[in-house]
């Protein structure tokens, strides 16, 4: 009987967990990515959007604690991620072979860099709480990458010149 109790409660937290998961979908990231553009066009300052769409999905948690906390920054980071491979895709278009191939080096670089800073965090903590250290951590890395990729494609651009 006791065993049948402790089923029946394991499924019940699993549910809600489950129902407080606010994970994205991939067009739900693609329309985050654009609400982040906007904001960029609207504050000019690309900084002051980091955390627009995670800010709301804190908001919205009613459980799931910093797992589920842990996923509004993972859900930002991927539209941060949208918005870096565009910034990466006009940069790409028009590669002048020298200083194209020093920047895939330096993307190669950064990609290592931010995956072992917060892997860092995850492994120094395996609670929830490092989980969600380690999300916030690679939401950071990617919006700060991402601004940099758009201020090179910019600063690359016939208009800028």
């Amino acid at each position: 009987m006791s065993a049948r109790i402790l089923t029946v409660i394991a499924a019940l937290t699993l549910c809600a967990t489950a129902s407080a998961d606010p994970l994205l979908t991939k067009s739900q990231i693609t329309k985050a990515a654009r609400e982040i553009e906007a904001c960029i066009a609207k504050q000019g300052d690309p900084a002051k959007c980091v955390g627009i769409i995670q800010g709301p999905c804190h908001d919205a948690i009613t459980a799931g604690g910093e797992a589920a906390h842990a996923t509004c920054a993972d859900n930002e980071t991927a539209a941060w991620d949208v918005l870096l491979n565009k910034a990466w895709a006009t940069l790409s278009a028009n590669p002048d072979s020298t200083s194209f191939a020093l920047l895939k080096d330096v993307q190669r670089h950064w990609l290592a860099y931010r995956d072992a800073k917060c892997g860092y965090y995850k492994t120094t903590d395996t609670s929830a709480w490092g989980l969600m250290i380690a999300a916030q951590c690679s939401l950071d890395e990617t919006a700060r990458r991402a601004r940099e990729l758009r201020d090179i494609a910019h600063d690359l651009s016939p208009a800028a010149r």
